[in-house]
């Protein structure tokens, strides 16, 4: 066997998953690795504990998930929904609660996903948990686009470039990026901008899409990114946000606020994307409750993907709100 230490990188992936493979899939034990590869058992569980920690290899716990019907009609029949899933979450942990959102939000993007759909995916962990569960059975031609600019995530993996490109491979279609930021500061620069044959030809493609893929934002999420963690905090407090979808932040109520970061978004109108046909939510924590609420009241999604300790508590707020 090659010392691991000079290996290349690719050559200790290649390594790391063959060891993977013989422990887990063939249920060869550490003793009889090492004797095949003629090296320790010390060092074959050091192998395999690097292999996780480099995600080599992903070890899911298969907890039973429960969808809770009653749950989901009654947030169906009160916000006027296409649909609800809500996963019954009394004895799962958040890493599994994340790991069924995504299961179930891709179960239900391949249900409605056909040739030649357009679908505008927005970023996050969660759509990209999503993504990762994505096995559709038919390969199919779609396009996958961009809503809105990137919002220059400090982890590029979870930012909507990315994630068009993972959902386009899975089914070998086509995606669209719109090559630009989430805001621009300067009113006549973005305006311009707007107004380039690359640009408007990407926005009005991005303006047809059938399905919109997007978690649901705190108020916290506009400033996820160094790039606009100075953008307007006392501004968007003085409004009363709670959450931020499209980019757009927006009260309690689904109302748009009059905060000037709204005028700055790059991408498709906003009431454009509350026409698309499946707007697909997807978020869990009693954190985003608010956030989730105001979405549901603004028409930003009408499939919501959640847990029931969260839909619960939206239920519970919406029930306090005075219109």
């Amino acid at each position: 066997m090659k010392d691991y230490e000079k290996m290349n990188q690719t050559e200790k992936q290649n390594f790391l998953a063959k060891i993977s493979s013989m422990y887990y899939d063939k249920s060869m034990t550490q003793s009889e690795i090492a004797n095949e590869l003629e090296t320790t058992r010390f060092k074959v569980s050091k192998y395999l504990q690097e292999a996780r920690d480099k995600g080599v290899v992903e070890i899911n716990i298969n907890y039973p998930r429960q969808r809770l019907k009653s749950l989901e009609k009654e947030l169906v029949q009160k916000f006027e929904l296409k649909d609800a899933i809500i996963i019954d979450n009394q004895t799962l942990p958040y890493d599994e609660i994340i790991y069924a959102l995504g299961k179930f939000g891709a179960e239900y993007l391949q249900k409605i996903i056909v040739e030649n759909d357009t679908v505008g995916v927005l970023w996050g962990k969660t759509i990209s948990n999503v993504i990762k569960h994505m096995k559709p059975t038919n390969k199919m031609p779609i396009t996958v686009v961009q809503l809105v600019g990137s919002a220059a995530k400090d982890n590029l993996l979870i930012d909507s470039p990315e994630l068009i490109r993972r959902l386009a491979n899975v089914y070998s279609g086509k995606y669209k990026y719109l090559y630009a930021p989430l805001y621009m500061d300067n009113d006549y620069a973005r305006k311009s901008f707007l107004q380039e044959p690359v640009i408007n030809d990407l926005i009005f493609s991005a303006s047809k899409s059938k399905i919109a893929l997007t978690g649901v934002g705190t108020v916290n999420a506009v400033f996820a990114s160094s790039l606009w963690k100075d953008y307007l905090d006392d501004d968007i407090n003085r409004r009363n946000a709670v959450g931020c979808m499209y980019g757009h932040v927006y009260d309690i109520y689904g109302n748009i606020t009059e905060s000037a970061i709204n005028q700055k978004v790059i991408g498709v109108d906003i009431n454009i994307i509350k026409n698309i046909e499946y707007r697909i939510g997807v978020s869990s924590g009693k954190l985003k409750a608010e956030a989730i609420l105001g979405a549901l009241n603004g028409n930003f999604i009408n499939v919501l993907i959640t847990d029931a300790e969260t839909a619960t508590k939206v239920l519970s707020l919406s029930s306090d709100l005075e219109f």
